[in-house]
């Protein structure tokens, strides 16, 4: 079920969206399978430990992320960013099903990237908190309401 949590901040802004249900998934590019869309289309939210605490990086399922440029955006050294570990998520964001982190919503308030290649979609369908639902939204709802940072943060061309 889409995080309540997720859907309240959404609806305290207006913000219109698309509830997608769909088949359990444990992964973006499996999910947009699941949707009938190409991997591309769909988007994945990655939480990050930086010496602050947590980023959101929010990029398409086809690409991986490239820590290295990730670090010079933030402007931190090489061991100070890592992809958070299960037990932190469990932690810092209980109220979403594990590795289905939404980019906005919950406690924390993180900051949030979201790559270039996501950005120039119209809209973005993105995990809502649970395996079994997703939301589409249109992106600029999305950079808007996360005052998200456009950067390239992908290594181009890979998949996961």
């Amino acid at each position: 079920m889409v995080s309540a949590d997720f859907m309240r901040v959404l609806d305290a802004a207006g913000v219109s969206y698309d509830v997608l249900p769909h088949a359990h998934t444990e992964r973006a590019a499996d999910e947009a399978q699941a949707l009938g869309l190409s991997p591309d289309k769909v988007a994945k939210t990655l939480v990050l430990t930086v010496p602050d605490g947590h980023v959101r990086a929010v990029v398409p399922a086809s690409e991986r992320i490239d820590v290295k440029k990730l670090r010079e955006v933030l402007g931190v050294g090489k061991k100070k960013v890592h992809l958070s570990s299960e037990e932190d998520l469990a932690r810092d964001y209980p109220e979403f099903d594990l590795g289905a982190v939404p980019p906005l919503g919950g406690g924390g308030d993180d900051p949030v990237l979201v790559d270039r290649r996501v950005a120039e979609r119209d809209s973005v369908v993105l995990e809502a908190g649970s395996h079994e639902e997703s939301l589409r939204m249109k992106t600029a709802d999305l950079v808007r309401l996360t005052d998200a940072q456009v950067v390239d943060i992908c290594l181009g061309g890979g998949t996961t």
